[in-house]
């Protein structure tokens, strides 16, 4: 019993520490992303996929996952995640796209959403999405830029 409490403890501790701006490590999928210590933890995946964080006003919204690759090809399933957002009513306006990675951002009424995806090994992907008022795009705009430069895979593929 001790021995859950300790655990548990631990895991609080870690995902607390993340809200503040510390490097987020996902063991399910092998990615890490530096979560930017204005966004606070909504809630944490179960499955251990990753978790949901928003701003101190609750006007941004952070999502960080991974997931399997479940279209043929990484360039698939980052095309079928886009038509998503499309379907959804937001109107893609920005994308770039590479072999192992993919950018894309729209405007959804007075809405940002910025997604970034990277490859993974074992046929994984690591995602973020940010969305925010469009009012705030300055300060949001260098967030994206951070959470991009740090989304990483944990390591080489085997």
């Amino acid at each position: 019993m001790l021995a859950r409490a300790v655990i548990c403890l631990c895991l609080l501790s870690t995902s607390t520490a993340a809200a503040d701006g510390k490097l987020y490590k996902n063991s399910r999928f092998g990615y890490s992303i530096d979560i930017p210590s204005a966004f606070r933890i909504v809630s944490i995946a179960d499955n251990g996929d990753g978790m949901s964080l928003e701003s101190a006003s609750g006007s941004a919204k952070l999502l960080v996952w991974g997931n399997n690759i479940m279209q043929e090809s990484f360039k698939a399933e980052s095309a079928e995640r886009r038509k998503f957002y499309v379907e959804e009513g937001w109107q893609i306006t920005y994308e770039k796209r590479a072999a192992k990675w993919a950018s894309f951002s729209g405007t959804h009424g007075e809405r940002i959403l910025y997604v970034r995806q990277i490859g993974l090994c074992d046929g994984a992907m690591g995602n973020f999405s940010l969305e925010y008022p469009q009012n705030d795009q300055k300060l949001y705009g260098a967030i994206v830029d951070g959470l991009v430069k740090s989304l990483a895979a944990a390591g080489p593929c085997e």
